[in-house]
């Protein structure tokens, strides 16, 4: 059995995890009977299968696959996988965690009980070396990981998008709505943002989408941009030397007053007092 792999560096401790963060990519020949599990990852992993078989058991159901096939193991899913005695596969794999990824996947008609799809050509056989090329760019580097998964993961999404009829991919929308609503969120969070337009935006009613929103993440949308921006304001404040002022524009609000308020209100603390603290993002931010 041969495997090369490549990591990226460990999750930044005591930030916020980034929208999307490679943690791994590889490639390996398996010698017979080389299995995993039943096991559990804590990252979104592809496994995209070059040639040979093997089989994948998942809830109860076993899948067998051959080359020109790919599956993706969902985090905290217990799944086990097995290269065939006689014929075993080839795979290339990657790992990737962030912010938005579990809304990516709803935007496709993968699930946890039903993770096997049909490579397409033109990308994922070739992701393990575009990946790998990226490391001849030490300046550019998480750029360039993030522009080879955004290219796969938009191919994974437009070759597999989420059913809305009768079979079952339908029950997934209002969670998809959430994430999206939520990657609206992260990217407008820094101009005057509403309830009413965010749920305009989406083509949604307002109090359908703080219901669904709620149900999922357990607060409502309001309470959740108030809690993002100041999450983004607590690391300006600990990560810069930009004025209260002028963080206070930079996550929303046009005037500073306002921003103190809400930002005491919220946390306990002034923002001035929250700068000169040793407190860590966690410990005062929900």
């Amino acid at each position: 059995m041969t495997q090369k792999q490549f990591h990226c560096n460990p999750d930044p401790e005591g930030e916020e995890l980034p929208d999307l963060y490679v943690t791994h990519w590889g490639k390996e020949d398996c010698a017979p009977l080389h299995s995993f599990g039943p096991g559990i990852r804590d990252v979104y992993k592809f496994h995209f299968i070059h040639k040979g078989r093997g089989i994948v058991r998942v809830g109860g159901e076993t899948f067998a696959l051959t080359a020109g096939q790919a599956f993706l193991i969902y985090p905290n899913v217990v799944i086990f996988y097995q290269a065939d005695e006689n014929d075993p596969w080839t795979y290339s794999y990657c790992g990737f965690r962030g912010n938005l990824s579990e809304g990516w996947m709803c935007r496709t008609s993968l699930t946890p009980e039903r993770p096997v799809f049909a490579m397409d050509m033109q990308i994922m056989p070739y992701l393990y070396d575009q990946l790998t090329e990226t490391l001849s760019h030490e300046n550019s580097r998480d750029l360039r990981l993030n522009a080879v998964m955004y290219r796969f993961l938009t191919a994974l999404i437009e070759t597999l998008p989420a059913s809305s009829g009768a079979d079952g991919g339908g029950a997934k929308k209002p969670n998809a709505y959430v994430h999206r609503a939520m990657e609206y969120i992260h990217a407008h969070y820094g101009e005057s943002l509403s309830v009413e337009q965010l749920a305009s935006d989406l083509g949604l009613d307002r109090k359908y989408l703080s219901a669904i929103f709620k149900g999922a993440k357990g607060v409502p949308p309001q309470q959740y941009l108030l809690h993002y921006r100041m999450r983004k304001a607590c690391e300006l404040l600990r990560g810069s030397e930009l004025s209260v002022g002028e963080i206070a524009r930079s996550v929303g609000y046009g005037d500073a007053l306002l921003f103190s308020k809400m930002f005491k209100r919220a946390l306990g603390i002034s923002p001035s007092e929250y700068r000169a603290s040793n407190l860590q993002l966690d410990d005062i931010v929900p």
